[in-house]
């Protein structure tokens, strides 16, 4: 017996345990997903073009209010300068990225984490208006009350609005009721190219969500209440180019949210991400010939959260990659278990695990159609070779070059069916597909076709295996959170390692050799 294994093994599970415990209790995680509290990973990227000459890009970046929390960000700033500032009027956070002579095209990046919490409000049913709106409010808030270029409270227009909607009331609660109604009853959402400001809005009486929170929020400040317009994201799991805006008033001390196009009175959902206050844009820019930009937005049931030890901190767009990389080691933890307990024959320890890989880009079915249709016509085009007596390393590069052909027929073939899955394989599957090929190629070659063919059959099945096992989420999650549970996938092959009892496999084969031995007892 070999006891440095198993005490390795038990020191390995020890400390596995011993890093699980520290999470949990002075990490702030949970052992369970917490499904109705999600931890929000957002990628903000910008592709910039510049014509020769100085380049300046300006995003605004979310703060931490009472109910959202923003961390773990990170800047990509392809050796553009870049500085953090704060707008002194609005209290906006601004990335500013720079450069002297911007000539190509540079790739930008800001992602962050954020968990928010949706918020309800309640407007004091005894709150009237102010007669003197402006002495009352605070000074920081005055600004809030003065007309703007796109939101002209004083303009003859809105005000007969205003009489329109309220008439004499007074109550602050019902004269919101009644803005929030007549903005969200008379004036329908249309999408359009340009944002409408308030007078065009309610001239039309159609605009977007930009359109009528200006709406609002002239009307609100017409009737002496502070208003600004907010900017942000809706959260949703995807990649979008669309932000969001609707209106903030300042009411009994508070900032309150309304937006007309979702119909949120006083409500703001846990899912709305703010950017930017007042009526600023999100994206600015000098010097470039050309801008694109995206939101890739996902989350995490798992949380948290900001520890410096914790691989939530890696930035978003690394998140799947990381998440396959810490899958491989269970892929191989199964490869060992079937070779060794099972016994069943593949093509290497990570034959498997490679292709496992490969069906989750191009999904099982169509991967194992591939892998079908490369391994007969490759059995059929080696019997070809080896009647032309050629030798093997000119015979293995045919083969590599008839997985490439086979390949670029299939995408062909897919395109003409309108499934066009098959055009976004990488060149990983290929390389996978290639290396699969030289091995049945080679073990036929040494063992016979009947012995590569089980080999295939054996890397196939473990891979199925493999493949279902690496799909499922809580394993990815949990991997993703407890990155040290891989100390007992060490733990468990180390005690793989020492096992030496029959295969599963050969239990038929040795049938008649037990039936002996128990004859033999007394």
């Amino acid at each position: 017996m070999n006891k440095k294994v198993y005490l390795l093994s038990a020191v390995l599970a020890l400390s596995a345990g011993l890093c699980f415990y520290l999470r949990l209790s002075f990490g702030g995680q949970t052992i369970r997903p917490e499904f109705d509290r999600k931890l929000w990973r957002i990628e903000i990227g910008m592709n910039v073009s510049g014509k020769g000459e100085r380049a300046k890009v300006r995003l605004t970046l979310p703060k931490d209010t009472e109910r959202q929390t923003v961390y773990n960000e990170n800047f990509e700033n392809d050796a553009m300068s870049f500085t953090i500032t704060e707008n002194e009027r609005t209290k906006n956070r601004i990335g500013v990225w720079q450069i002297e002579i911007l000539d190509g095209t540079k790739n930008l990046k800001y992602t962050l984490s954020a968990q928010l919490k949706s918020q309800t409000f309640i407007i004091p049913p005894d709150l009237t208006l102010s007669p003197f709106p402006r002495d009352n409010a605070p000074p920081e808030f005055r600004v809030w009350l003065d007309p703007s270029a796109y939101i002209q409270s004083d303009n003859k227009t809105i005000r007969r609005y205003l009489k329109k909607a309220l008439g004499r009331e007074k109550n602050v609660d019902r004269v919101m009721h009644r803005l929030f109604d007549f903005v969200r009853g008379q004036v329908n959402y249309k999408t359009t190219k340009k944002s409408k400001d308030a007078i065009e809005t309610l001239k039309s009486l159609t605009a977007a969500c930009g359109g009528q929170a200006r709406a609002l929020a002239a009307l609100s400040r017409a009737a002496g209440i502070p208003s600004r317009v907010v900017g942000g994201l809706i959260l949703e799991p995807g990649v979008k180019q669309i932000t969001h805006v609707w209106v903030e008033n300042y009411i009994d001390g508070k900032w309150i949210p309304f937006d007309t196009v979702n119909n949120h009175f006083a409500f703001i959902p846990e899912h709305y991400l703010e950017l930017y206050w007042g009526d600023v844009a999100l994206l600015r820019h000098v010097g470039l010939s050309k801008i694109d930009y995206y939101f890739n937005v996902g989350y995490e049931t798992m949380p948290p959260v900001d520890q410096p030890w914790s691989l939530y901190v890696i930035p978003v767009h690394f998140h799947n990659l990381t998440k396959t990389t810490l899958l491989i080691p269970i892929g191989a933890l199964l490869v060992a278990i079937s070779r060794l307990i099972i016994g069943i024959p593949t093509f290497g320890t990570f034959g498997p695990v490679l292709l496992a890989i490969a069906f989750q880009e191009v999904s099982l079915g169509p991967g194992l159609l591939f892998v079908f249709i490369v391994l007969s016509l490759n059995l059929m085009v080696r019997r070809l070779l080896d009647s032309l007596k050629i030798l093997i390393i000119p015979k293995l590069a045919i083969l590599v070059t008839m997985v490439v052909i086979i390949l670029i027929s299939i995408m062909m073939i897919s395109v003409q069916l309108g499934e066009r899955r098959m055009l976004y394989v990488s060149v990983f599957p290929i390389i996978i597909m290639t290396w699969m090929t030289e091995r049945f190629a080679v073990l036929q070659i040494e063992d016979g076709t009947l012995a590569a063919l089980k080999s295939s059959l054996g890397t196939v099945f473990v891979a199925c295996l493999t493949y279902y096992t690496m799909e499922l989420s809580f394993l990815k999650v949990y991997l993703f959170a407890f990155p040290e549970l891989l100390l007992l996938n060490i733990a468990l092959l180390l005690l793989l390692g020492r096992y030496t009892g029959i295969r599963i496999t050969e239990l038929q084969r040795f049938r008649d050799l037990h039936k002996i031995h128990t004859a033999k007892k007394p």
